[in-house]
């Protein structure tokens, strides 16, 4: 992307700008996948991404600040996701499976990064339509197939599922019982002051907060690093980039799985599993931090 001959100010705004779009629209999808359904929430989300990201080349080359608004409404698209994501699976997720289940989720996105670093940099440097733009287009593209497939095989519920099998549909139900007793009552006025108050809440805010520093640090920061401070090629540095989320998928299942079998054993409870899980990450990022050598 030379040709566009950015400076650097301009460069932190078009990385910025996704996430500030991505942090205005999460409560805003966790809503929506309540009212309408997550399948619905996460299928246009997807989508409009895909469409914005297929016109991404022609905002860059027209002006930075065009750029920073797809970049934006991007983010803004792809916030709701996760959200949604969490509204499906408290439909789906049996409580002693939740953890695996839901780290699938999160696990998925480091396989979309592991495949994408490697091909963003061969398809700069040997891609159709001047190199980079080729990125933009064929992500485009895999986003409205996926958008296809997303329609014509998954549903908000188990019981509105044409594929589930009877004895699945029925564990399910039964281990979700409670859950599904209670979302059919009146709905009960969400107690926006007592959240916003609550310590254990802003604890999870702090240690996500802590969390994801470190992890789109990585995202945004790494390549640029690799790229004017070790004068890395774009093929490599496709190839380098991806490495760090092998071992984040890794983790990631790995750790869902452990919290899984250390609930159902009984060995620790709900809360101490993600207590310990919690400390275990941050502590390790804080050696990341301190070992500069």
């Amino acid at each position: 992307m030379g040709e566009l001959l950015w400076r650097k100010n301009e460069q932190g705004y078009v990385l910025s700008a996704f996430f500030w779009g991505y942090m205005l629209s999460q409560i805003l999808g966790g809503y929506l996948a309540d009212r309408i359904g997550g399948r619905l929430v996460i299928g246009i989300t997807v989508l409009g991404s895909a469409i914005f990201t297929l016109i991404s080349p022609i905002a860059a080359t027209t002006s930075v600040f065009a750029f920073i608004v797809v970049r934006a409404l991007m983010g803004f698209m792809q916030g709701a996701i996760f959200p949604a994501f969490h509204t499906m699976w408290s439909m789906w997720a049996p409580p002693l499976e939740r953890s695996l289940l839901t780290g699938l989720t999160y696990a998925g996105a480091q396989v979309g990064n592991l495949a994408v670093m490697p091909l963003s940099g061969l398809l700069c440097k040997y891609g159709f339509a001047g190199g980079w733009p080729s990125i933009f287009y064929v992500l485009g593209m895999v986003g409205i197939l996926w958008c296809i497939l997303w329609f014509s095989y998954v549903s908000d519920r188990p019981g509105r599922s044409k594929r589930i099998s009877k004895p699945e549909l029925n564990y399910i139900e039964s281990s979700l019982a409670d859950v599904l007793v209670s979302n059919s009552k009146k709905k009960r006025a969400v107690p926006w002051l007592a959240m916003m108050t609550s310590v254990p809440v802003w604890a999870i805010f702090c240690g996500h907060f802590a969390g994801d520093w470190g992890a789109y640090i990585m995202m945004t920061v790494l390549p640029t690093f690799m790229k004017d401070v070790l004068g890395l090629d774009f093929t490599s540095l496709g190839f380098l980039s991806a490495i760090p989320y092998i071992a984040y998928f890794i983790c990631i299942n790995l750790g869902g799985f452990v919290a899984d079998k250390l609930q159902n054993a009984k060995i620790l409870s709900t809360l101490a599993t993600r207590r310990v899980a919690m400390i275990v990450g941050k502590f390790a990022l804080r050696v990341v931090g301190i070992n500069r050598d």
